[in-house]
């Protein structure tokens, strides 16, 4: 049998988990809100739901994350969105040294 407090307990945090029908943004590595993914990552974690993810593309350097942007993959494990949008950001920054700032794309050969 459950103790009474524990129920208690479980309740509130679903009910705190319900309060917010979407979550802010997340960059790659860390829970930023959208305008504090670093400047230099083209692609990070946006958290839609509990078990929704998707990352999406910054269109330039110039601007912050935004509703627009376009979404690249989704993932149903927030881990596994932050690891793809690290292993693609790596490799977005590997093609910036070799062909020039935000030239190419890293998900136009995945």
């Amino acid at each position: 049998m459950i103790h009474p407090d524990i129920r208690k307990r479980r309740a509130q945090k679903v009910n705190r988990q319900h309060m917010h029908k979407q979550e802010p943004s997340k960059s790659i590595s860390g829970e930023h809100g959208p305008g504090n993914t670093p400047k230099d990552d083209r692609y990070y974690v946006q958290r839609i739901s509990e078990q929704i993810f998707v990352i999406r593309e910054r269109p330039s350097v110039e601007k912050d994350p935004g509703p627009d942007d376009r979404i690249v993959r989704s993932f149903v494990i927030g881990h596994d969105a932050s690891l793809y949008a690290d292993s693609i950001n790596a490799l977005q920054k590997k093609l910036d040294e070799e062909y020039g700032h935000w030239t190419k794309n890293a998900t136009e050969d995945r």
